[in-house]
């Protein structure tokens, strides 16, 4: 298995941790008996979870683009437009 496909899997993992951690936060939610210590700390979980995926996925993304992207100065404008939309919503 290439290094590539490793690298997704460990993504696709992390994603379907996440997804697992909503469907659990949106049964909790729906249930009758809410509660309310375990939606926050489902929340916390998934929160914290998808935060370290966009980690993950941007370092990823920036390995390749430096690998494939002879051009610093369109590599430093993709930077920033990633930059920007990441923390500027």
């Amino acid at each position: 298995m290439s290094a590539t496909k490793d690298n997704n899997s460990d993504l696709l993992n992390r994603l379907n941790r996440i997804q697992g951690q909503i469907e659990a936060l949106k049964k909790t939610v729906q249930s009758d008996e809410l509660d309310c210590m375990k939606s926050m700390q489902l929340l916390k979980a998934a929160t914290n979870a998808l935060k370290k995926f966009g980690e993950a996925y941007v370092s990823k993304h920036l390995a390749e683009c430096m690998r494939k992207k002879g051009n610093i100065n369109e590599m430093e404008k993709d930077l920033r437009d990633v930059i920007s939309s990441s923390f500027f919503l």
